[in-house]
């Protein structure tokens, strides 16, 4: 039987919506923003709202929209911007998007459609939730492990037991946020400095 905090934790995942659910709605040619902002606090349960999309694009993180709709390219990167917000800055969201897809304002340099970036992100994202489900299975056994020697009252253990479950999960984010920091160091900060590089 799972440990209580295991299964309350278990349940807050399970409570998120997949990232794929998304993904019919890059199908559509164009949404307004209200529909935009309704799809990604649905996927990303983040706080978002017209607002901050208004100001991606003023700050040239996405191009501006048609007769006030967003075309699936343009809800991708609001997608991928949205989540990526959380860990990164806006800039350094905006530098990694760039990337792969040089000049977040137009669509016209980019290396794969947006759309597909985000479709690809959407499936990788969701197979790791379901590994990540499994680890947390490990994770409580490695825990529960090392409190076998102790002599504390049921209630204490499990007590501690959360507190050394999230400190480990939050030590894991912290790893992965660091080494996404590195990457995104070394990446070329400006177009031309890729086509530079790509000559030697």
């Amino acid at each position: 039987m799972k440990p209580t905090y295991l299964n309350r934790i278990l349940a807050i995942v399970n409570s998120l919506e997949p990232k794929t659910k998304a993904l019919p709605y890059l199908e559509l040619d164009s949404m307004m923003l209200s529909q935009v902002v309704e799809v990604a606090q649905r996927v990303s349960q983040n706080d978002i709202n017209n607002t901050h999309i208004q100001n991606w694009v003023r700050r040239k993180y996405l191009p501006s929209p048609h007769k006030k709709k967003y075309n699936r390219e343009q809800v991708a990167n609001i997608l991928l911007i949205n989540d990526l917000r959380n860990i990164l800055s806006l800039d350094e969201a905006s530098r990694l998007l760039g990337f792969v897809n040089q000049t977040l304002s137009d669509n016209s340099d980019d290396r794969i459609n947006p759309s597909k970036l985000y479709k690809y992100y959407c499936e990788i994202f969701d197979r790791t939730q379901i590994d990540w489900q499994k680890s947390l299975d490990q994770l409580s056994d490695e825990v529960n492990d090392s409190l076998t020697e102790e002599a504390i009252c049921d209630d204490d253990k499990e007590k501690i037991a959360v507190t050394l479950v999230i400190l480990n999960l939050l030590a894991r984010a912290n790893l992965y946020k660091q080494i996404a920091e590195h990457w995104l160091e070394i990446l070329p900060q400006e177009p031309s400095e890729i086509s530079s590089d790509k000559g030697s």
